[in-house]
């Protein structure tokens, strides 16, 4: 009787030990993985643009002593984006002194006297700021400026401008397009 325990436990355990083999191949075929090979993209690179503005000459666009009624000066300066992106410009204006009021001002950009091309005409006063579009990387825009100063309509009224001075300060920005 112990020889049929002994064997009754033996193959019991050859049992139990046989289905756990089975039990841990299958099993550990269940948890394989793929792996794919990593794919490498080098060489991305990032820089900014710039947004510069160039202008022609140096100094004042014009200086006029001794303006009489009637008279016209002239004067013309040219704007270039000297960065690499586009921008988007304005034009402004500061003006002081009392015959600002007074004096005409008429701007025109790229062709001067021509109508088309006209950006302003009123008072050096009353001007503030002009849109200028947008000037891409490279380019250049040339802005002619006209100043007169008109009769009053009367000696009396002209008689009081004599004497009297204006400054203007004249300023471009420009925004990314």
């Amino acid at each position: 009787m112990r020889y049929l325990k002994a064997l009754i436990a033996r193959k019991t355990m050859l049992s139990v030990l046989a289905v756990g083999v089975i039990s841990a191949g299958a099993l550990g075929g269940t948890y394989a993985n793929f792996t794919a090979t990593p794919v490498t993209i080098a060489s991305n690179a990032f820089a900014t643009g710039t947004l510069s503005i160039g202008r022609s000459g140096s100094g004042a666009i014009f200086n006029v002593s001794a303006q009489k009624i009637g008279q016209e000066a002239t004067g013309s300066l040219t704007i270039t984006n000297t960065g690499t992106i586009s921008g988007v410009f304005t034009g402004t204006a500061s003006s002081t002194g009392t015959l600002a009021p007074s004096i005409k001002l008429v701007i025109y950009r790229d062709n001067d006297n021509v109508a088309g091309s006209k950006l302003y005409d009123g008072t050096l006063a009353a001007f503030s700021s002009a849109d200028l579009g947008t000037i891409v990387p490279a380019a250049s825009t040339t802005f002619y400026f006209h100043v007169s100063l008109p009769t009053t309509g009367t000696d009396a009224g002209d008689n009081l401008l004599q004497g009297s001075s204006a400054s203007t300060t004249f300023s471009w920005t420009a925004v990314q397009a």
